[in-house]
């Protein structure tokens, strides 16, 4: 063990029925520690707000909202919510433990993905917003960094914590009138600060599909509000050596996504899964199918890019893995409706 976990005043204490272990990692909107829930006899992920944001209102109004979300949404692609309160002079957050990696963590071991794996994960994350849709609820953080690929192969969206209520947006949230969410990923009305919906999420799930085919960012700046003005101003530029080899119908999906005026962006996740599948079957007919990594030396897709406004990132584990190879098989179901990889002997515990 080492001398942080030694000396953490955490470790050993308990929140709910669940002891803090180890300590998996920091962001600004808390510190997140593996525990042991004996009741359930399984690991799990307690997320701590920070001290010196107790007794900031609206700080824990956002945490506590964080809760109630994503302790409403019951679905295999979403990471679960299991226990919320106060303990030790600290608000809690009791979640599902998630031995894997992210998909921006991912990305930076291969560089990009292929085609039939970008749209493998896209497929599961969209099924998972659409639950969130059907309960009312915008994530409006959709990125990489918050897709987590568990070790058994599923896709999991976590991190709740910008999500807004999509019927009563009176209720949202920010930091003294500050925009927030991840700039790269933020949609033109969002940065706008105008009436925003449903496909917000939509926007961003095209931009981070885009991203897992290049390598790149769409839209990219030297600086946050340099960034937040070319997602509002520059059109979206496909790598022509990237897409002219792959369907047409790759191109349409990303443009349909991530349109600027979200009148002309696809309307629903309905629309979304119809379009990826679409793609999914044209690149199997061009014999584009597979999901193997891309050959060649690993490169950093980009910099850790954090949310404006302090949101963390992820509450689950997000150690090295073994590298999850998305099944051919994945897509012989509905779209979505199973795991990214399968099992896969031999790979070490997170």
């Amino acid at each position: 063990m080492s001398q942080i976990q030694n000396t953490d005043p955490i470790i050993g204490q308990q929140f709910g029925n669940v002891v803090a272990q180890s300590i998996l990692g920091r962001g600004g909107m808390g510190a997140v520690y593996l525990g042991y829930h004996p009741g359930l006899d399984m690991k799990v992920a307690i997320k701590l707000l920070p001290d010196l944001f107790v007794g900031k209102r609206e700080l824990v109004e956002r945490f506590l909202r964080e809760a109630r979300v994503s302790g409403k949404l019951q679905h295999p692609n979403i990471v679960r919510t299991l226990d919320v309160g106060q303990s030790h002079g600290v608000y809690y957050l009791i979640m599902e433990y998630v031995e894997g990696i992210d998909a921006q963590k991912l990305l930076d071991r291969e560089g990009r993905f292929t085609p039939m794996r970008a749209i493998n994960i896209c497929g599961f994350v969209a099924r998972a917003l659409g639950e969130a849709h059907e309960q009312g609820v915008m994530h409006r953080d959709i990125k990489p960094a918050n897709i987590l690929i568990a070790r058994d192969g599923k896709v999991k969206v976590t991190d709740f914590g910008l999500a807004r209520s999509i019927t009563n947006t009176a209720t949202a949230l920010t930091l003294s009138n500050q925009v927030v969410g991840t700039p790269n990923y933020m949609a033109p009305e969002q940065i706008k600060s105008m009436d925003v919906d449903a496909r917000v999420d939509i926007y961003a799930l095209g931009v981070t599909f885009c991203q897992f085919l290049t390598g790149q960012l769409p839209f990219d700046g030297p600086t946050p509000m340099a960034t937040l003005l070319n997602v509002v101003n520059e059109s979206l530029a496909l790598p022509k050596e990237i897409f002219d080899p792959l369907p047409r119908e790759m191109r349409e999906a990303i443009v349909a996504m991530t349109a600027k005026d979200p009148r002309r962006r696809l309307p629903n996740i309905a629309a979304v899964l119809a379009v990826l599948k679409k793609a999914r079957d044209a690149l199997r007919k061009a014999g584009l199918d597979s999901t193997e990594p891309l050959k060649g030396p690993p490169r950093s897709s980009s910099p850790a890019i954090p949310s404006m406004g302090g949101s963390s990132g992820s509450f689950s584990s997000r150690a090295s893995t073994q590298l999850p190879r998305s099944s051919p098989d994945s897509f012989s179901k509905p779209l979505g409706s199973g795991p990214v990889t399968p099992p896969k002997p031999g790979g070490r515990k997170s």
